[in-house]
């Protein structure tokens, strides 16, 4: 029977790739092969669905929580309506919270909306030599995990960041890197130039980012339970009373009940700025933007000089995508009071928003005489 030469050459391709992948599973350390199901991929996508960026990433406690390489992260900030999604297991979560502040050693910590999720061993105390074996697994989407061993080459950064002797496809940015014990002591970040190899951060800035995450979580459970007005009483006589009784609804998370005092408070005095700005806040929490904002517009009407109203403003219409009536809501608040250092980050991010880097720019050294740690994160943004 005659054979065709270039189906052989491709049935030939095909077993030498398998006979590679069990030889790469085989040398591979048990303890590592049992933790690729804690590998997860990253999207972002824009407001149409259509994906725009995506990365690599692994759970590191079973309630959702992920590190990741910076790089995605910066691809998300870049619109205000671009959405991150994580896959594992072929299910994707939403993202719930962003718990690092800024990107401490390019990687941050993320939170999706899941719980009992397979999670992998952590050595957060590695101590990196040069020629020791590690081990980097890349998740693949919709191919499984890819694991390639490799050595260390070299230790930059104050033991903080290692040069491995492996080329990783740069959508790996965020994949674990494994020691001989089966353990992760790194994540792949992206490198400086193209033609370098990857290089791995180390796990040494997370532990803080972990205790910092934990107690804003410890202080989230002593939230008091709703608050339910004493039965047989009278009615609010003035709209200051009203205003504390929205105040009670809105701290005990009764949010429509709320909206319904302050709008009393409002119909007994329409000049009352705390219970425009408080109605907007629960509107916010809501997601109810636009009413947001035309509650914040009534409440600079009645108080044109309150840093706070500006800034509240200028976050919903960054939420709602207005760029530039962002800025102008900024630039007010920076025209009040000139040394804010919240104000000045806004507006440095609200003409990033929009395009204008330069002037972006400007705001990061206006910000560096004023809070430079701030300003540090305003920069990291601004070239990413």
């Amino acid at each position: 029977m005659h054979r065709n030469p270039s189906t052989l050459i491709n049935l030939l391709i095909v077993f030498f790739l398998i006979g590679t992948a069990f030889y790469s599973e085989a040398k591979t350390p048990d303890a590592v092969l049992k933790q690729k199901s804690a590998v997860v991929t990253v999207y972002v996508n824009d407001r149409n669905g259509k994906q725009i960026a995506s990365g690599t990433g692994f759970i590191i406690d079973k309630s959702g929580i992920i590190i990741t390489d910076c790089k995605i992260i910066s691809e998300w900030f870049k619109k205000a309506e671009n959405i991150l999604r994580v896959e594992t297991g072929g299910v994707q979560f939403p993202l719930e919270d962003l718990l690092s502040r800024r990107c401490e050693n390019n990687l941050v910590l993320i939170k999706i909306d899941a719980a009992d999720l397979p999670s992998v061993k952590l050595d957060m105390h590695y101590k990196p030599k040069i020629g020791k074996n590690i081990t980097v697994v890349q998740g693949i989407s919709g191919a499984g995990a890819i694991f390639s061993e490799a050595t260390i080459k070299n230790i930059l950064k104050q033991d903080k960041l290692i040069q491995t002797s492996i080329r990783v496809n740069p959508k790996s940015s965020g994949s674990p890197v494994f020691n001989s014990d089966g353990e992760v002591v790194g994540a792949i970040v992206s490198p400086v130039k193209k033609d370098k190899n990857m290089n791995a951060a180390l796990l040494k800035d997370i532990p803080n980012q972990i205790e910092r995450y934990k107690k804003s979580i410890a202080l989230k459970k002593n939230i008091p339970p709703p608050y339910q007005p004493p039965k047989e009483t009278k009615k609010p006589g003035d709209a200051n009373e009203y205003f504390l009784l929205g105040c009670k609804y809105e701290n005990s998370h009764s949010y429509r009940e709320a909206i319904e005092a302050y709008k009393e408070s409002l119909r007994m005095n329409p000049n009352y700025p705390d219970a425009y700005i408080n109605l907007g806040v629960v509107y916010y929490k809501l997601g109810k933007y636009s009413d947001a904002i035309e509650a914040f517009k009534e409440a600079a009407k009645v108080e044109p000089n309150s840093l706070l109203v500006y800034r509240k403003l200028g976050t919903a219409y960054i939420i709602r995508g207005a760029y530039s009536e962002a800025v102008d809501a900024f630039r007010k608040a920076t025209d009040i009071e000139p040394n804010n250092a919240e104000a000045h980050f806004n507006l440095g991010i609200a003409y990033f928003l929009t395009g204008d880097k330069t002037a972006a720019f400007q705001e990061y050294i206006t910000l560096r005489d004023i809070d430079k740690e701030r300003a540090d994160v305003l920069r990291d943004i601004l070239v990413n």
